[in-house]
């Protein structure tokens, strides 16, 4: 199949309908030029019925559409496993690279809002003499004054889990939004938005609830217990960064019900 498929009639939901099918059918020989040819006769055969029924245009096309099934369900029908391997890879790929760019979003954004959350916190933690573990900021000690104690046990404020304050958060942050822009822009001006390419609304919105809710969680749940130890540094970064991916899962949850 190498030429678009001619309709004499205007772009309405039978011929975008007929336009996605050709999309999903590219490479699949005769059987799917057959089977293209015989979906346009089954559906203006069942427009004409509804019309005989009193539907108008649009609601004729779109009882037919309905009826008969959706082009990627239809598409699975003929025997060839390139296009099925092909419909499920699709919505895949979007979907990964949808995660991959929230993932590092996050992480970036979590790094960096911790660090400047860290200049209150080293305050608190000094105030507090680190909860009563130990005389951070003696006069007798080593410390010339206050903002020298406060730049030194600055940098023992973990940020975000798993790295130090050398991580690169806002390169990671804005490689995330970036290839979030890239996938909107994508969505917009090529085929990733069309159906062939776009994953369901409600798995894809499950996945994210599951694995940011859960990740969330975890980490503000063991922030949230490292003040009662006596070592409190990770504590900022683990309640920044778990109740930001708490929030995407909640609001990821939100979106899956309501799709």
């Amino acid at each position: 199949m190498t030429a678009a498929l001619p309709h004499d009639r205007g772009q309405g939901l039978v011929d975008t309908y007929l336009d996605e099918m050709f999309e999903l059918l590219a490479g699949t020989g005769a059987e799917g030029r057959r089977l293209l040819a015989e979906t346009e006769d089954h559906l203006t055969e069942a427009v004409a019925e509804g019309r005989a029924r009193g539907l108008d245009a649009e609601a004729a096309e779109r009882d037919a559409i309905n009826r008969f099934g959706a082009p990627a369900v239809v598409v699975r029908r003929l025997p060839t496993t390139r296009i099925v391997v092909r419909l499920d890879l699709r919505p895949l790929l979007v979907g990964a690279w949808a995660f991959t760019g929230t993932f590092l979003t996050w992480y970036g954004l979590s790094g960096a809002l911790t660090w400047l959350l860290s200049w209150p916190w080293t305050r608190l933690l000094i105030a507090t003499d680190r909860f009563g573990s130990t005389m951070m900021c003696d006069p007798s000690a080593r410390w010339l004054n206050l903002d020298e104690c406060l730049g030194a046990y600055q940098q023992e404020v973990a940020l975000v889990p798993y790295a130090d304050n050398d991580f690169p958060y806002l390169l990671a942050g804005g490689a995330g939004l970036l290839l979030l822009l890239a996938l909107l822009f994508a969505r917009r001006l090529g085929d990733l938005g069309t159906p062939p390419w776009t994953p369901p609304r409600r798995a894809t919105s499950l996945v994210f609830a599951i694995l940011f809710g859960l990740g969330g969680l975890a980490m503000t749940i063991e922030g949230l217990h490292g003040i009662t130890l006596d070592v409190q540094y990770y504590v900022l970064g683990e309640v920044t960064a778990g109740l930001l991916a708490a929030g995407i899962g909640v609001a990821a949850l939100r979106h899956a019900r309501r799709s």
